[in-house]
C-alpha cells in the first residue's frame, strides 16, 4: 500500500519549511529537535525521497517538499481561517487569551493585564513579549498591542494615542542639548537583531557614526538599562520617561520619529466576548495611562 501523507507530516514539513531551521521549527511544533529529525528522516523513508537540503546552514525543500509545502499552507490557512470563525462567535469569557505586546510597553500593559485577570478569573490570559509582530491569521495571538504608525492593513483596532522618541543617557548627565551636538558625540547604543529595521534604528544608522557606537542590542528595554550606565540610547519617551530606570532625557523629541500606539485583533474575532472585553478594558486603560492629546496624531 503506497504510504499515506497524515496531518502530522503536513505540520512538520510546513514548520521546517517556514523557519528553515530545526531548532525554530522544534519549538512551532512543541517538540525536541531530535524528535523532529527522526520524525523527518522516517518520512523521508516512507516516501523515498529527501524533503530538505541542508543548504548555507538552512534546511533548503527540495521539489517533494515544495509540492508538500504548498498544498499544506492551503490547508493550514483554512483551518486557521475555521478556527477564526468558531472563536469569532464565542460569548463565553473561559479559556486562553493571548495578547502579544512589544519589552518597551511590558510597564504599561503587565498592570492592565493583571486587572484583568482578576475580574476574569476563568480566563487563561497569557501575555507574549517580542519584538516581531505576531501572525493573527495563523492564531499566534488574538489581541496586538503595538508601537507603530502603519498597523496591518489585514487587523481592525483602534490608535490609542501618540509618543516621542528622544535621547537619554544616565540620570547623572547633564542637561538637554542639541541632536546635533549629542550625534557628535561617542558612546551611543546602536540597535540591532529584530528592531535593526524600525525607524528609530534607521534613524541611527543616519545619523550617528557606526564608530561612536559602544554596542548594539535587539530589544529597547536593553538600550534603556545601557542608559542608566551612561551610554547615549534613542528611546521611546514612555520608556526613557520611566522612573524605574532613572535616566535624563538629553534631547527634545525627534519630529520625524512621532509614532503611535495601537490596539489591534483580526476581524474575525472582533465579536469574541472575551477579545471584546480586554480591548474595551485596554483600551480605556492604557489611553488614561498615555495622557495623549489624540489630534496630534490624526492621520
Amino acid at each position: 500500500m503506497r504510504s499515506m501523507l497524515t496531518h502530522d507530516d503536513l505540520a512538520l514539513v510546513l514548520a521546517i519549511a517556514r523557519t528553515g531551521r530545526m531548532k525554530p521549527a522544534a519549538e512551532a511544533l512543541q517538540a525536541h529537535p531530535a524528535t523532529v529529525y527522526r520524525r523527518l528522516e522516517a518520512l523521508e523513508h516512507r516516501l523515498g525521497g529527501k524533503l530538505f537540503e541542508r543548504i548555507d546552514g538552512r534546511q533548503a525543500p527540495t521539489g517533494l517538499a515544495e509540492e508538500i509545502v504548498g498544498e499544506a499552507k492551503a490547508i493550514a490557512e483554512r483551518l486557521d481561517a475555521l478556527n477564526r470563525a468558531v472563536a469569532g462567535r464565542d460569548a463565553r469569557l473561559t479559556g486562553p487569551l493571548i495578547v502579544t505586546t512589544t519589552d518597551t510597553l511590558q510597564a504599561l500593559v503587565m498592570p492592565i493585564a493583571a486587572a484583568f485577570g482578576r475580574l476574569h478569573p476563568r480566563l487563561e490570559l497569557r501575555l507574549d513579549v517580542s519584538s516581531a509582530m505576531a501572525d493573527m491569521r495563523r492564531n499566534e495571538a488574538e489581541i496586538a498591542i503595538r508601537p507603530t504608525r502603519t498597523p496591518p492593513e489585514t487587523l481592525i483596532g483602534s490608535r490609542l494615542g501618540g509618543f516621542d522618541y528622544a535621547i537619554y543617557a544616565g540620570g547623572a548627565a547633564a542637561g538637554q542639548a542639541s541632536l546635533a551636538t549629542l550625534v557628535a558625540a561617542n558612546g551611543w547604543i546602536g540597535l540591532s537583531g529584530e528592531i535593526a529595521q524600525t525607524p528609530a534604528a534607521r534613524w541611527l544608522d543616519v545619523h550617528v557614526p557606526q564608530a561612536a557606537r559602544i554596542a548594539s542590542v535587539n530589544l529597547m528595554l536593553g538600550a534603556a538599562l545601557a542608559a542608566r550606565s551612561g551610554a547615549y540610547a534613542l528611546l521611546p519617551t514612555y520608556l526613557g520617561d520611566d522612573p524605574l530606570f532613572g535616566l535624563a532625557r538629553m534631547s527634545p523629541p525627534v519630529p520625524e520619529l512621532r509614532s503611535q500606539i495601537w490596539l489591534l485583533t483580526h476581524p474575525d474575532l472582533r465579536y469574541a466576548a472575551k477579545v471584546r472585553a480586554f480591548m474595551a478594558f485596554a483600551g480605556k486603560a492604557l489611553r488614561r495611562a498615555l495622557r495623549e492629546d489624540p489630534s496630534r496624531d490624526e492621520p
